[in-house]
């Protein structure tokens, strides 16, 4: 009786590793939930090289944006997890909306949480036309003009959004919200003096302010960071305790397979860790990570948890 039910099991467990071993035999999406242009598209087009080199079938960057990243976010969670879809998805639909709206997804239950290649902390950055050059000035300057001043978001409820709120609530000023779709449109908008303010990753905005597209006068990080030792943090600039980050992970449907989950977090975590990538990583402002997937799984769940109470702290809404 013992090996008939153990030859059953094998028998059913034998596609599943038939499948396993021939992966990927066909190309597979990695899909962004958000426009292109952004420091989570650049992290998947990086990470799909590595993996086609190493896996040898093609991997395809597939730019889905919408509902703040929702929209990408659900199509990667209704997806067959047959390994064929993944998705990079950001802090803000897996962290910040789902706490806010009514999410078609579980960030926990309905997704195998893959890697983590690094967390970003978030640049405070501005036109170069706008007079202020640090923090103070910048609060001094708003303060001039009450309700006249904007700041751009990557879309609502995100950590871009949300940073600004946290800092306009910790100085007193007043400033109207203009979110975009992403980190692209945002960063085009601020560029041309659209926008007064915009909090974005180091990733994204940082080739714009090393090139003199715009100026940072803040860094969300504890302290500052080697590779952006110019740039003061928020925190020692008087605005005491602010800290926020914003990041992007690899992730698949609920129930692909284990084998192909640990396959990808192997390869994943090997490149992010080689010394040319922890360099590309820390010269854009990133703090490496090498977590396994239950870590991961593990660290969003704390994240959950930060960003509620801000949410809560700060009774903002989705708008």
């Amino acid at each position: 009786m013992f090996r008939r039910m153990l030859a059953a099991a094998l028998l059913c467990l034998a596609p599943g590793l038939a499948s396993a071993q021939t992966w990927p035999d066909r190309p597979v999406r990695m899909i962004v939930p958000f426009p292109p242009g952004g420091g989570t598209e650049v992290i998947a087009r990086l990470i799909s090289a590595h993996y086609q080199e190493v896996f040898g079938g093609a991997f395809v960057v597939e730019s889905r944006s919408g509902a703040s990243g929702m929209l990408g976010t659900e199509l990667v969670s209704r997806a067959a997890p047959d390994g064929y879809t993944l998705g990079m998805l950001g802090s803000g639909p897996l962290t910040i909306l789902p706490q806010m709206l009514q999410a078609p997804y579980d960030p926990i239950r309905s997704f195998e949480h893959i890697l983590l290649p690094f967390i970003t902390p978030l640049l405070m950055v501005m036109p170069t036309s706008r007079p202020p050059s640090n923090v103070a000035e910048f609060v001094a300057w708003a303060r001039q003009r009450p309700g006249a001043l904007n700041y751009c978001s990557i879309g609502v409820a995100s950590p871009s959004h949300l940073s600004a709120e946290m800092f306009s609530r910790a100085v007193g000023v007043e400033m109207t919200h203009i979110p975009h779709r992403g980190s692209g449109p945002a960063l085009i908008d601020t560029i041309a003096g659209h926008c007064d303010l915009l909090f974005d990753n180091a990733a994204s905005a940082g080739p714009h302010v090393r090139e003199g597209r715009l100026k940072a006068i803040g860094i969300s990080t504890r302290e500052r960071l080697p590779s952006w030792p110019e740039v003061p943090t928020i925190a020692e600039q008087g605005v005491n305790g602010y800290v926020t980050q914003t990041w992007s992970g690899l992730v698949a449907p609920a129930g692909t397979s284990a084998a192909i989950v640990a396959r990808l977090s192997e390869e994943g975590r090997r490149f992010a860790n080689g010394a040319r990538e922890r360099a590309r990583i820390l010269d854009q402002g990133g703090v490496p990570m090498d977590l396994t997937p239950a870590q991961f799984r593990e660290f969003l769940q704390a994240e959950i948890v930060s960003w509620g109470q801000v949410i809560r702290a700060g009774n903002i809404r989705a708008e």
